[in-house]
C-alpha cells in the first residue's frame, strides 16, 4: 500500500472516530408544582392570603395587570408550576453566539385568574478542560469569562466525558413559571 492511500485511510479512520466519540444532544429538565389555599382576600388592597404546603401562611398583593381577581373564591387552590431546562449540545465552529427570549400570557378577561412567563437564553461557550470522570467542566462563556461547575447528574457526566479542550458547545437554558387558580366548586 503506498504511502498516500495509507495517509488517507489514517485521516477517514480519525474523522469517524471524531464523529463517533461526539455527544449527542443532551436535554436535563425539572418542574415542582406547588399548591396554596387561598384562606381570605381583600379585593380593595389586592391582597390574597394564601395557605401553602407546610401549613404556613403568606399574603400576597398582586398588582393591576392581574385580570379577574374577584372571581377568586376562599377555598381555591392557586397551582405554582415552575420548569427549567437545558440542552446542551455541540456547536459548529464559526457559529457562536448568544441569544435570549421571553414570552408571558395572562387570562382572558372573564377567565380564571391565570398567568405564564418564560425566558430562554442561549450561549455557546469554549470548553478549557474537563474532569475523566466528567463531574467538572471548566469553559469560557460568551462575554469571555472563566467559569467552571459540578455536574451533578449521571446523563451530564456522560455527556461531559465526550468533550476535549477547545470545543464549542452550545447551551440553551430554559425557565418559565405558569400560575392557574382553580375552584374548589364541584365541577371544576
Amino acid at each position: 500500500m503506498n504511502k498516500k492511500r495509507t495517509f488517507s485511510i489514517g485521516v477517514l479512520v480519525a474523522v469517524l472516530a471524531g464523529c463517533a466519540s461526539a455527544p449527542e444532544p443532551l436535554e436535563v429538565s425539572d418542574v415542582e408544582v406547588i399548591e396554596a389555599t387561598v384562606l381570605a382576600i381583600n379585593a380593595d388592597a389586592r391582597l390574597l392570603v394564601l395557605q401553602g404546603p407546610a401549613g404556613n401562611a403568606v399574603a400576597l398583593r398582586v398588582g393591576p395587570e392581574v385580570r379577574n381577581l374577584p372571581q377568586v373564591e376562599v377555598g381555591d387552590v392557586l397551582r405554582v408550576s415552575y420548569y427549567t431546562g437545558f440542552v446542551f449540545s455541540m456547536a459548529e465552529p464559526g457559529k457562536a453566539g448568544a441569544d435570549a427570549e421571553i414570552a408571558a400570557g395572562r387570562a382572558e378577561q372573564g377567565g380564571r385568574p391565570g398567568a405564564m412567563v418564560a425566558v430562554a437564553t442561549r450561549q455557546t461557550v469554549e470548553i478549557l478542560s474537563v474532569a475523566s470522570d466528567g463531574k467538572a467542566v471548566s469553559f469560557r462563556d460568551a462575554d469571555g469569562l472563566l467559569q467552571s461547575i459540578d455536574v451533578r447528574r449521571e446523563e451530564g457526566q456522560a455527556f461531559a466525558r465526550k468533550l476535549k479542550t477547545g470545543d464549542l458547545v452550545d447551551i440553551q437554558y430554559t425557565e418559565a413559571i405558569a400560575i392557574t387558580v382553580e375552584s374548589t366548586e364541584s365541577g371544576n
